[in-house]
C-alpha cells in the first residue's frame, strides 16, 4: 500500500501490479503511474500529448 500523491487516499496495488503500470485514485480519480513496487511508489502520471504526425 501506499498512498496518492495528489490527495492522500490509500492506494492498495493489485496481485500482478508493474512498475510502469496506470492505475486510478479512487477518491480523486487521479491518474497514478506505479514508479516502486518494494517499497510501493505511486506518481501522478504525466499527461500524454497529441501528436499530429511530427
Amino acid at each position: 500500500m501506499t498512498e496518492c500523491p495528489i490527495c492522500g487516499a490509500e492506494i492498495a496495488f493489485a496481485q500482478g501490479t508493474v512498475v510502469g503500470e496506470l492505475l486510478e485514485c479512487a477518491d480523486c480519480g487521479s491518474e497514478l503511474e506505479v514508479t516502486g513496487l518494494d517499497p510501493a511508489a505511486v506518481t501522478e502520471a504525466p499527461e500524454t500529448e497529441e501528436d499530429w504526425g511530427e
